[in-house]
């Protein structure tokens, strides 16, 4: 896919450097009716707290997040990243500038803590900038009506296992006008060549696809094969997302996700997630303050 902006200037924020838009559900769904009625071909992606990890060490990755036609915040943490980055830090004039520097330190340090706080306990007044978050969980099923009420195709790659057949399975269960042209799933994403995974799309000749290689791989691959797809109108990358809808793991309930403990839930479920739940809760704020730290 070739490097080229979004065709509409939306609203963006940035988080350490990736961009953001700020939408609510209702404005998500309605750009996106608008991209299956348009000309060109479109991806979105869900960035949460792991991707913005990711993107900082990985260049390539950050500008294929940065290209995206949508790069919606999936996760508390990246609407909190904004309203703690925009929090201002004023300190007196009074005092020296060695003084400043530490009390400015020390106010951001403070800044941190309250922020986390206010997250968990009130996360509505974090959503300054952004009005909500948008999982990839909730949009699978947002998109698939959509498209159900409109006789768009969709594909499904990728998934470990039985996910494509079980996921495929609850979506026509759930939207039995939902055409889901097919699905090719439970391979190695570092054996299979793109040329078999291409074909196998075109073959069916979707509108949309969902991709589940989980993060940075569905992204870049959308990115290298998008245009090599002609009838593909939307790529979404949806990750783990396609085992909630399969069934294979179960969702946190819903006062959890109010309160920000997703996570918990998560780690609870699969232990030997605690590296990558490390990364996301507490490698990125301590990464977000030094940014912070760094620009103040």
């Amino acid at each position: 896919m070739s490097e080229k902006k979004s065709r509409e200037n939306l609203k963006e924020v940035s988080v350490l450097g990736v961009k953001i838009n700020p939408l609510s559900k209702k404005e998500c769904l309605k750009k996106i009716a608008y991209f299956l009625r348009d000309k060109n071909q479109h991806y979105v992606v869900t960035t949460n707290p792991e991707f913005l990890m990711t993107a900082v060490q990985d260049p390539e990755f950050k500008r294929i997040l940065n290209l995206s036609d949508l790069s919606l915040a999936d996760g508390s943490g990246v609407i909190w990243a904004d309203y703690f980055m925009n929090l201002p830090v004023e300190i007196s004039g009074d005092f020296s500038l060695e003084k400043r520097a530490a009390y400015r330190k020390r106010k951001i340090r403070n800044q941190v803590i309250f922020s986390l706080l206010i997250n968990l306990f009130n996360p509505k007044k974090t959503r300054i900038n952004i009005p909500e978050r948008l999982s990839g969980a909730d949009l699978i099923f947002s998109i698939c009506e959509l498209l159900a009420k409109n006789d768009y195709s969709l594909y499904l790659l990728g998934g470990r296992g039985k996910t494509p057949v079980s996921a495929k399975f609850e979506l026509e269960k759930r939207f039995p006008d939902l055409l889901i042209s097919g699905i090719k799933g439970g391979f190695s994403k570092e054996k299979v060549l793109d040329e078999e995974l291409v074909e196998a799309v075109n073959k069916a000749k979707p509108d949309v696809i969902f991709v589940a290689l989980g993060h940075p791989h569905q992204e870049k691959w959308i990115f290298r094969n998008l245009d090599k797809m002609p009838s593909v109108k939307l790529a979404v990358g949806v990750g783990g997302a396609l085992d909630f809808v399969g069934g294979s793991r179960r969702r946190a309930p819903v006062w959890l996700r109010k309160i920000n403990l997703e996570w918990l839930f998560r780690l609870v479920q699969e232990p030997n997630r605690i590296n990558r739940i490390r990364h996301a809760v507490w490698d990125f704020p301590r990464t977000v303050y030094q940014e912070k730290v760094r620009q103040s």
